[in-house]
Order: C-alpha cells, then sequence, then structure tokens
C-alpha cells in the first residue's frame, strides 16, 4: 500500500464550486465546498505540437485521497476552483491509484478562463 500525502506536503486550501449544467442562459454551478489540505502548484502546463505551444493549464491542485478534505468524489469538468483570488477552471483529473486499484490522489489540471468583454461607446451627433 502507497502511503498517503503527507499534510505537511498539502498546505493550500481553496473553493470548489462543482459545475452543474448549462441550462441555456450560462453555467450554473452548485454550493461552494472548502478543499483542505490541498496543493496547488501555479505554472503553465503546455502541450507541444508541431504547430507550436499551447498553455493547456496554469496550475495544477494535487488532492490526497485520505489527507485532503472536500470532495466526495472526482471533479467534474469546467467546476470553477477560487484560490488567492484567481478563479480557475477544472479541464482535467488524473486519477491515480495505489497497488488495489483504489484511488490514492487526484492531480486536477487547472486553467484560467479569460472573459473578454467589449463595451461599444455609442456617440451621437450634436447638432
Amino acid at each position: 500500500m502507497i502511503k498517503p500525502i503527507p499534510k505537511k506536503m498539502l498546505p493550500n486550501s481553496a473553493n470548489y464550486y462543482e459545475y452543474n449544467a448549462d441550462a441555456g442562459e450560462g453555467s450554473t454551478f452548485k454550493s461552494v465546498v472548502t478543499l483542505a489540505n490541498v496543493k496547488i502548484d501555479e505554472q503553465k502546463q503546455f502541450n507541444y505540437s508541431s504547430n507550436g505551444r499551447e498553455i493547456v493549464g496554469n496550475a495544477m491542485l494535487y488532492y490526497d485521497c485520505v489527507n485532503s478534505i472536500g470532495l466526495v468524489d472526482k471533479p467534474i469538468n469546467e467546476s470553477k476552483i477560487l484560490f488567492e483570488d484567481r478563479t480557475y477552471y477544472v479541464v482535467s483529473t488524473d486519477i491515480l491509484r495505489d497497488n488495489s486499484n483504489n484511488p490514492h490522489h487526484y492531480e486536477i489540471l487547472l486553467k484560467w478562463k479569460v472573459l473578454i468583454i467589449s463595451k461599444v461607446l455609442l456617440v451621437g451627433w450634436i447638432r
């Protein structure tokens, strides 16, 4: 059996908003759940191809299935994670398993979503 990730290696906490659905009026989320005893590494994750490189994530969240608190199941893609005044969205989750095939920890790839809001200034002619 693989030992759990020690709590001293899981110094962060964050808020998790599980993605509910897009009801045609935008995405909705369930109530906030606080994640405790997690590790969030904020560094860009790249995918390299013949077309160059693409940022696939801005952070990785590590959630130990023994010592971390908050999740009852694997996180759902498009769910929100709030960490230190930054909003991330779950891109993908890798489940790493122990020798008995039980989940040991989750490695959750997070990415910022950039919202572009355009403002149109209408100027009327003054006569």
